[in-house]
């Protein structure tokens, strides 16, 4: 029997061959591949179950670049550097997050101040569906969605109410909420009830409500309809 001998070279190209075909454990991800990319993860629910609000007052909104992220939201705006190895993800990067300096009510500021420092620790990323979990050390988790937000026939505002009412006349002799969406701008008479809104004399309010336009008002209401979405500050 004969016995035919491969010249060196061919025997390298043969291994090399078998290299690349052996299965392997390293995954390999391309860029395009990142499910984070070029989304608008809007923040939908807090750590304590809390729906949230995806538009308007007291939104945030988290995207991500090749490179750097950036969120808008509850108040202010953020950003920095971001890395993902696997399911672990640190946003700020040596350089922390920066954020803007606006101030805004009580409660958007508390909820700004929580969502921050769970950001500033390392992340444990979980995806199912269309929603991201971003989740810290200590189980805190805030919830993503990338879904887009259905358009609403109404519009969320800020809006300020005082803890005293003023006589106003519609129909007759009213006692009218005094509202303001501005802080510093007068006191405006707000015609009837804000919806789900239980109001207290004596104590100041900042609320997210949702505004309605009322096509034919009565004469003692009002040609706005708003209905409360959340009391996010009080003071006495």
């Amino acid at each position: 029997m004969r016995h035919f001998r491969l010249p060196a070279l061919a025997v390298a190209i043969v291994l090399t061959l078998a290299a690349c075909m052996a299965p392997t454990s390293r995954e390999v991800r391309a860029v395009d591949d990142e499910p984070l990319l070029d989304k608008d993860w809007r923040l939908v629910a807090a750590p304590d179950g809390r729906n949230l609000p995806t538009q308007g007052a007291g939104a945030a909104m988290l995207r991500f670049s090749a490179a750097r992220f950036s969120m808008t939201g509850p108040c202010n705006t953020h950003g920095g550097s971001w890395s993902r190895n696997g399911d672990q993800v640190k946003l700020g990067g040596e350089e922390g997050i920066f954020s803007t300096k606006r101030g805004c009510p009580g409660e958007l500021m508390k909820r700004e101040s929580e969502l921050l420092g769970a950001l500033a620790q390392p992340l444990r990323a979980e995806f199912s569906g269309t929603q991201l979990r971003l989740v810290s050390a200590d189980g805190t988790r805030w919830t993503f969605d990338s879904q887009d937000v259905p358009t609403s026939a109404g519009r969320e505002r800020i809006v300020l109410v005082s803890g005293e009412r003023k006589p106003c006349s519609g129909v007759g002799a009213m006692q009218c909420l005094q509202v303001r969406t501005e802080p510093g701008a007068p006191w405006q008479n707000y015609f009837g009830e804000i919806e789900g809104f239980s109001w207290q004399q004596g104590i100041d309010y900042v609320l997210r409500i949702r505004e309605y336009t009322v096509a034919n008002p009565p004469a003692d209401g009002s040609s706005r309809r708003w209905v409360l979405e959340e009391v996010l500050d009080r003071s006495r």
